[in-house]
């Protein structure tokens, strides 16, 4: 399955679940696939797991292909609870209450959706070249990755695509699927080009958007 194909459809999968309200948009959940997908990433640890959106999304996404170790944070019983449900393989995910439970061990990615405790502590668990993904616009999550990586490239990663009809929550048709901010806390030369493009193309959707106005 393409990995277009993959998002929008487990995006739809899980907009039917009871607490759909704040799980990452389908483009987000493409953009994570693609970023795995380039830059072959092994190892992932995603800060606020709630009811497994993204851990499934990637587990479907890896499931002919060399495997990913994935771990996570959570300590919300209902979102413990769904994740034994949702999580199409759930015994390979490694879930903690805490960051600060999570010893001796470094990212590939980190994947940063709905969680506020602890960020400036991020670092310790971050490779030289560790990939950062925070989910939605949070400015105040990203001013804390920036000063802990003041050498970092950030990039906006948005789309054109509007919300659909099977949308979770309660969304207005006519605005823009959520998309989120993508950091490179010390970018290789594949990173560099990947963040300059991709740069580009956020600058275009901006003027498009504001066209459309």
């Amino acid at each position: 399955m393409k990995i277009k194909d993959l998002a929008i459809q487990n995006y739809q999968r899980f907009c039917a679940l009871e607490g759909s309200d704040y799980i990452a948009s389908e483009f987000a959940l493409e953009t994570i696939i693609r970023i795995i997908d380039k830059f072959k990433v092994k190892n992932i640890l995603e800060l606020g797991l709630g009811i497994g959106s993204i851990s499934d999304t990637v587990f479907k996404y890896v499931m002919n292909k060399n495997g990913i170790d994935y771990s996570g944070t959570e300590n919300n019983e209902f979102c413990l609870k769904s994740l034994k449900n949702n999580v199409i393989d759930y015994n390979k995910l490694n879930i903690f209450s805490e960051l600060h439970q999570i010893k001796d061990v470094k990212f590939d990615l980190i994947i940063i959706d709905g969680y506020d405790d602890n960020l400036n502590k991020i670092k310790s668990y971050c490779k030289t070249n560790t990939i950062i993904f925070i989910e939605g616009d949070r400015k105040g999550q990203r001013e804390v990755i920036f000063e802990t990586f003041p050498k970092s490239k950030y990039v906006d990663v948005i789309t054109l695509n509007k919300n659909k009809p099977y949308c979770h929550g309660e969304v207005n048709p006519n605005n823009y699927v959520g998309g989120g901010q993508l950091i490179f806390c010390n970018p290789t030369f594949k990173m560099n080009i990947f963040w300059f493009q991709q740069k580009i193309k956020t600058f275009i959707i901006y003027k498009v958007r504001s066209l459309n106005q």
